[in-house]
């Protein structure tokens, strides 16, 4: 397993073997396709960012994101998981079934920045939202991995791999570009 020392916080990132099933890293890969996403961006290169909106770390893979968002390299599908607080789950969902869920997401990321809280107000979830955020932890779940932000990444070359934790803004930068981090 490769660690990399994380800039922010005690956090560390790294490659995490997948835990469940014996599943390997393609397949993972094509079954995150059917998660319940929000989708931003249109760039050649996609990354999915399992993140939770009471989550005071995700809004720095957010902030990243957002550079190669606008220069059309990058799309990232933000996986919400619902479980950090009480709140969580509702959040989720609110962003989820928001009629702009781009823009829901964009304003609980800035509420998070601003007072730690996100902007969103929990829903009770519909049927459909509390089923796909359970599909999302349970793929969270598979990599063994029982944080966020978490970042799923593939490369060029088909090496798909992850990320845990914050991580340097170089890592997004490798990614972005084609190349391991």
């Amino acid at each position: 397993m490769r660690w990399h020392k994380a800039l922010s916080a005690s956090l560390m990132l790294g490659f995490v073997p997948l835990a469940a099933h014996g599943a390997s890293w393609v397949q993972y890969w094509r079954q995150l396709d059917h998660s319940a996403y929000v989708q931003v961006g249109h760039g050649p290169v996609v990354v999915y960012d399992f993140f939770d909106p009471n989550c005071s770390y995700c809004p720095a893979p957010y902030k990243m994101e957002q550079q190669f968002i606008q220069e059309g390299r990058l799309t990232v599908r933000y996986v919400p998981v619902g479980f950090l607080t009480p709140s969580s789950l509702g959040k989720s969902a609110a962003i989820l079934e928001a009629p702009n869920p781009p823009a829901a997401l964009a304003v609980d990321m800035e509420g998070i920045m601003q007072n730690g809280t996100g902007g969103v107000r929990a829903i009770d979830p519909d049927a459909a939202a509390r089923a796909g955020l359970q599909y999302n932890r349970s793929m969270l779940i598979e990599t063994g991995v029982d944080i966020v932000p978490d970042l799923v990444f593939r490369l060029p070359d088909g090496h798909v791999g992850m990320i845990k934790g914050v991580f340097p803004d170089s890592v997004l930068r490798d990614i972005v570009y084609g190349r391991m981090p």
